[in-house]
């Protein structure tokens, strides 16, 4: 996968990762700062990236060595995730159909 591709997808993920979440749900609120969500989301978007490249563009051994110093990181503390329900919302929506041409 290219790298403008990559980038692309990981702005899509943390977008989509962020959006309607606590943290926004905050800044409505006023206990977040405006500056701080957008150094959070840069911040996201740049290690989604770095995620995704070694995922999709490295070497297995390069890919292999970057998991297991993330793994020493496991959130023990955290549940485990489940299929979020606003996502499978938008992907059960029917796609707008492209105009016919007559």
């Amino acid at each position: 996968m290219n790298e403008d591709t990559v980038k692309k997808l990981a702005l899509i993920i943390a977008a989509n990762c962020t959006r309607e979440s606590v943290l926004e749900e905050n800044l409505k609120n006023g206990s977040l700062a405006q500056k701080d969500l957008d150094a959070f989301n840069k911040q996201m978007s740049d290690r989604l990236y770095t995620f995704l490249t070694y995922l999709l563009n490295k070497p297995a051994d390069e890919y292999s060595v970057m998991m297991s110093e993330l793994s020493k990181h496991f959130p023990e503390n955290w549940g485990m995730p489940d299929l979020d329900q606003s996502f499978m919302h938008v992907i059960n929506q029917p796609s707008a159909q492209p105009p016919t041409a007559h």
